[in-house]
C-alpha cells in the first residue's frame, strides 16, 4: 500500500480504530487492576516465600522477559507489513497464562510446586507481554496519526486506569467470595476471562499494509547499526541513562506491600484499597499529564513525574500509619502515570517516525539489565541493612535521574 493509500485507510478506520483500542484497554486493565505484581501477586507471594531476594526474583524475571525480546521483534515487525498478524497468536497466549496461574493455585496441593507454577506462568506471561508491546506500541503508531497520538494516549491511559480501578475495587468484593488461597486462584482466572475478551476487541481493528524497512539485513548487521545511534546520538543515550537510573530506583516499589505487611499488619482488603487509590490516581492524572506534555513537552514532564516518585519515596522510609501509606500509593499512582502517557512518547520522538520501532526496541533492550539489577539489589539492601535505606536509595536515584535529564537531555516536543 503506497503513502497516500496508506494515509486514506487509516482516516477511514480512525475513529473505530481509536474506539475499538479503548475498549479492548479498557477490558484488559480491569482485569489487570485484579491482580497487579507490585501489590496483589506480590502479597500472595509473601504468604508462601519469606526471603526478599527471592520475592525480587519474580519482579527481575519479569521485567527481564518483558523488555529482552523487544529489540528481536523491533526488526521483525520492521520489515512485516502488518503487526496484528503478528499479534494474533502471541496475545492469545499471553492471555492463557492467567487461567494456568489460577489452575496452579487451585489444583496443586503443594505449596512449593503451587508457586513454582505461578512464578512459570507469570515469567511466560512476561516474555509473551514483552513480543507484543513494543507490536502494539507500532501498531497503535501506524493507526492513529501523530496528530492525535498524544491526546489519545493520555485518553486511554486515563481511561484504562479507571478500569484497572473498577478492577481492583471488584478485588476487593471477589476475595470475599472464597478462602485463601482459592480466592487468589478464582482472581486469576477472572484475569484470564476479561483480558480474552479485550483479545476479541483487539482483533477486530484494522491497520494498513505498509512496509517501512525492506531491507533484509542479517541480525548482526542490525546489531551494528543499534550501535551507531547509541554513539552518534547523544540525546538519546543521556535520556536512556536517565530513565534507566529511575528504573533502579523504582524497584523499590516491589517492596512497599511486604514492609507495610511487616510494620502494619495490613490485610488482602486493604492491600485491595491501596491498589485502587494507586490506580484511580493514575487515571486523573494520565490526562493532565497529556495536557503537560502539550503545553510544556516530555522532558518537563518526566522530571516532574520523577520528582513525585522522590516524594513518595522518601515518605515510604517514615511511615507510622495507613494513612499515610494510601498517600503514598496517591503519590506513586500519580508519577506512574507519567511513565505510561510520556516514556514512549518521548522515545518515539527522539526516533522520529521511521525508526520508532528501533529506539523503542533499544531502549527496551537497554533497560532490561537494568530491571533486572534493581529488584536484586534493593532486595540485597533490604537483607542486608534495612527497608528505610531501600527506600532512601530508590529516592536518590530519582534526584539523579531529574539532574540527568535537566542537564544533558535537550527539550523534546
Amino acid at each position: 500500500m503506497d503513502i497516500i493509500k496508506n494515509q486514506g485507510f487509516v482516516e477511514k478506520h480512525l475513529n473505530k480504530n481509536m474506539y475499538l483500542s479503548i475498549m479492548d484497554g479498557v477490558l484488559f486493565a480491569f482485569g489487570a487492576g485484579m491482580a497487579p505484581l507490585t501489590t496483589t501477586i506480590i502479597f500472595f507471594i509473601s504468604q508462601y516465600v519469606q526471603n526478599n531476594i527471592l520475592i525480587g526474583l519474580l519482579t527481575t524475571m519479569s521485567t527481564v522477559l518483558v523488555n529482552f525480546p523487544q529489540i528481536f521483534m523491533a526488526k521483525i515487525i520492521e520489515s512485516k507489513p502488518n503487526n496484528l498478524r503478528i499479534l494474533k497468536w502471541i496475545a492469545l497466549s499471553q492471555r492463557l497464562m492467567w487461567f494456568f496461574m489460577g489452575i496452579s493455585v487451585l489444583f496443586i496441593k503443594s505449596s512449593a510446586w503451587m508457586i513454582a507454577g505461578v512464578y512459570i506462568s507469570y515469567g511466560l506471561y512476561s516474555l509473551l507481554t514483552g513480543l507484543i508491546n513494543v507490536t502494539w506500541t507500532d501498531m497503535i503508531a501506524k493507526v492513529v496519526p501523530s496528530r492525535l497520538r498524544g491526546r489519545f494516549f493520555g485518553i486511554r491511559t486515563a481511561i484504562t486506569s479507571g478500569a484497572e480501578f473498577l478492577g481492583a475495587l471488584f478485588c476487593v468484593v471477589a476475595l470475599g467470595f472464597l478462602s485463601f488461597p482459592f480466592n487468589y486462584g478464582l482472581i486469576f482466572i477472572l484475569v484470564g476471562v476479561f483480558t480474552t475478551l479485550s483479545y476479541i476487541v483487539l482483533m477486530q481493528m484494522k491497520e494498513p499494509d505498509f512496509v517501512r524497512n525492506t531491507n533484509r539485513e542479517s541480525f548482526l548487521k542490525y546489531a551494528k547499526n543499534l550501535l551507531t545511534i547509541l554513539k552518534e546520538d547523544k540525546n538519546f543515550t543521556f535520556a536512556i541513562c536517565s530513565i534507566g537510573l529511575a528504573i533502579i530506583g523504582n524497584a523499590a516499589a516491589n517492596f512497599r506491600i511486604v514492609y507495610a505487611k511487616e510494620i502494619l499488619s495490613i490485610t488482602p482488603k486493604e492491600v485491595a484499597l491501596l491498589t485502587s487509590l494507586w490506580l484511580i490516581s493514575r487515571s486523573i492524572f494520565s490526562v493532565i499529564w497529556g495536557i503537560i506534555n502539550d503545553k510544556k513537552g516530555f522532558k518537563f514532564a518526566m522530571i516532574a513525574g520523577h520528582f513525585i516518585y522522590l516524594l513518595s519515596y522518601l515518605l515510604m522510609g517514615n511511615i507510622r500509619g495507613i494513612g499515610l501509606l494510601y498517600f503514598i500509593f496517591i503519590l506513586h499512582g500519580i508519577a506512574e502515570s507519567v511513565v505510561l502517557v510520556t516514556q514512549s512518547n518521548f522515545i518515539i520522538s527522539l526516533g522520529g517516525e521511521e525508526k520508532r520501532a528501533t529506539y523503542l526496541g533499544l531502549s527496551a533492550i537497554l533497560f532490561t539489565p537494568l530491571s533486572a539489577i534493581g529488584p536484586i539489589l534493593m532486595g540485597l539492601i533490604i537483607e542486608g541493612i534495612n527497608y528505610q535505606v531501600a527506600f532512601l536509595s530508590a529516592g536518590a536515584m530519582m534526584a539523579g535521574m531529574m539532574l540527568i535529564m535537566y542537564k544533558k537531555v535537550e527539550l523534546v516536543k
